[in-house]
């Protein structure tokens, strides 16, 4: 008997809530003590084909899912076919017996628990309809599991609230019924959940972690055109708009979103504007402009997989060079990737931070996996978070008998800032080169001089400490190397890994620009062997990491498929590399096309 520990996926078409029955039970889960990961995965389709909500549930922090499954509940044919052979021997199907449609023929002999249901009878039995098939399908799952029913009824009211008490309790009763019914049908299944005792933890994504950094930054003013997997964020701020004092504008395109952020904040205000990968694109002209004017704005770009519109749901790490060197010629930009909600929210704080301290662009990159994944947090510690504007026209800099120097030639490089509307701080601002007054100008020298000052910026931005964790001990048989989204599911390998006795660290970059090239130097050339895992094709990372420290990294598993690695997959691929580098002794390095997928 296994207590607490489940990984459970249900399935259906789009349209008929598969989300939603997936946030109910991992948020029920969560409010029950339990740590929660959910993983979504669903075409770029209105309705039909196949949706899924992946729930990982355990007495321990869970960054990750796997591919095996221990409950499966299928709203549809398309689930049972697609993911019958990820259940293990003594798995449970849940299904609605009513449709003829579903054939789980065959599935019994091969060690699987058959819950047959009628959902839509059950459903109407509670005075609901074929809208609450969902809920029947959570409310068995319960009962499966013989999770106390009194859990249900507060996700219950979180999901459905906003359509009344009436709905609610339609909702609750259908859960109920088919919670009853499953129970009498299964028997006893050999993992329950209960209960523990726990402080009360949060149940959210990247995009809302990053969401509520912001806000507690100052944001003032978002503007963006809707395009997965950044539409989150939009559609997050837009739901807060008055509660929290904010502009949320939803623009005609992705250029608009982004020069309406950029004159936000050149009027004073912190502001932001969010994308994807092919909205970034058309997002480069306004960053340059940011840099030229010294304007600070921040810049979401959710990456999916691309070229073009390539796969408009999916998630996959193919960005980190386009939004390195994106817009014409050189300029300092601030480049940070969080791996979770938790650095979400701090860095994204942080983030407006660094826009007003360089007086310029930082780029916040994100992919869809860290913006959709929901996975169970404590409360933010916001104590000892300051805001900082950077700096601003002092009264003897804006005196009315001489011109106002918005762009001052400075050690630091950056200016002293007046905004529109300020005594004495009136200048020219364009997009042309200037002088110091703002004024156009072609000459070299003020050409030379500008340059250079606007790249200066970035040593105000000091990575040294904050631009790197090195997760396990600090030395250790192999020192695996990643960014970003990668970031949970080599946690959860690491913990595997280590139970079996194996050594094995993790390099984590958090700031890709500026780079903190010394303690990644230091680190590596330490490491007996290392590893690079991305979820990209070409090892970008690696490329990077070769480029700033002159050390090559030439074991590498990556991921290209537009999915996230699953956590038995990234350990198996692991054990082969590791088994590898073992089996060929210290002077001989395995293929680095061996592990590629």
């Amino acid at each position: 008997m296994s207590v607490n520990e489940l990984s459970f996926m249900v399935g259906g078409p789009a349209g008929v809530g598969i989300k939603t029955a997936g946030l109910v039970f991992a948020r029920l889960c969560s409010r029950a003590g339990l740590h929660a990961f959910g993983n979504v995965e669903y075409p770029s389709i209105i309705r039909g084909d196949h949706n899924s909500f992946q729930v990982m549930i355990s007495e321990r922090p869970v960054r990750s899912h796997t591919r095996r499954l221990d409950l499966l509940l299928a709203l549809d044919e398309l689930t049972v076919q697609l993911h019958k052979d990820e259940l293990r021997t003594g798995g449970a199907i849940i299904y609605d017996n009513e449709n003829k449609k579903v054939h789980i023929e065959g599935l019994a002999g091969k060690g699987l628990r058959l819950v047959g249901l009628p959902f839509m009878t059950l459903a109407r039995e509670a005075g609901g309809d074929a809208r609450m098939i969902n809920t029947i399908g959570v409310g068995a799952a319960m009962g499966v599991l013989r999770f106390d029913f009194e859990h249900i009824a507060s996700a219950l009211q979180m999901a459905y609230g906003k359509h009344g008490d009436k709905i609610v309790e339609i909702n609750r009763v259908c859960a109920r019924k088919a919670y009853e019914a499953a129970r009498a049908a299964v028997g006893d299944f050999d993992i329950h959940l209960e209960k523990r005792d726990a402080p009360r933890r949060m149940l959210l994504t990247g995009a809302e972690a990053f969401c509520m950094g912001a806000i507690r930054a100052g944001l003032r003013f978002y503007s963006g055109y809707p395009m997965t997997p950044s539409s989150s964020i939009l559609t997050y701020l837009a739901a807060h708009e008055r509660d929290c004092g904010l502009v949320v504008k939803h623009t005609e395109d992705e250029i608009a979103g982004a020069n309406m952020a950029l004159g936000a904040a050149f009027a004073g205000v912190r502001a932001a504007t969010g994308t994807a990968g092919g909205g970034f694109c058309l997002m480069t002209e306004a960053l340059g402009l940011s840099a030229m004017t010294e304007t600070p704005l921040v810049f979401v770009e959710a990456q999916r997989p691309g070229p073009a519109t390539g796969l408009p749901t999916r998630t996959e790490q193919g960005d980190l060079r386009f939004v390195l060197h994106a817009s014409q010629d050189e300029f300092a930009r601030v480049v940070v990737a969080p791996g979770d909600p938790e650095e979400a929210f701090y860095l994204g704080f942080e983030a407006f931070n660094h826009a007003d301290r360089i007086q310029g662009p930082v780029i916040f990159l994100m992919d869809k996996h860290v913006c959709e994944c929901h996975r169970t947090q404590e409360p933010f510690d916001v104590h000892g978070l300051t805001i900082d504007r950077g700096p601003w026209a002092r009264p003897e800099d804006l005196r009315a008998d001489q011109r106002f120097r918005r762009f001052a030639l400075t050690e630091s490089g950056v200016s002293p800032r007046a905004i529109p509307g300020t005594p004495g701080g009136v200048h020219t601002a364009t997009s042309d080169e200037h002088d110091e007054y703002g004024r156009i100008s072609e000459e070299e020298d003020d050409r030379k001089a500008m340059v250079e000052k606007r790249l200066r910026k970035l040593e105000q931005v000091d990575v040294s400490q904050t631009g790197w964790k090195l997760h396990g001990p600090k030395k250790a048989d192999v020192t695996l190397v990643g960014w970003g989204s990668t970031k949970g599911v080599i946690l959860d390998v690491m913990d595997d890994l280590a139970r079996d006795g194996a050594s094995v660290n993790f390099l984590q970059l958090v700031y890709l620009s500026p780079f903190p090239a010394a303690p990644v130097k230091k680190i590596l050339k330490g490491a007996k062997k290392r590893i690079l895992i991305e979820n990209n094709a070409t090892g970008q990372l690696g490329g990077l990491i070769r480029e700033h420290t002159g050390v090559e990294i030439t074991e590498r598993i990556l991921k290209y498929t537009g999915r996230m690695f699953l956590r038995d997959e990234l350990e198996a691929r692991l054990r082969a590399t590791i088994g590898a580098l073992h089996a060929a002794g210290p002077k001989t390095r395995a293929s680095k096309h061996a592990t590629e997928e």
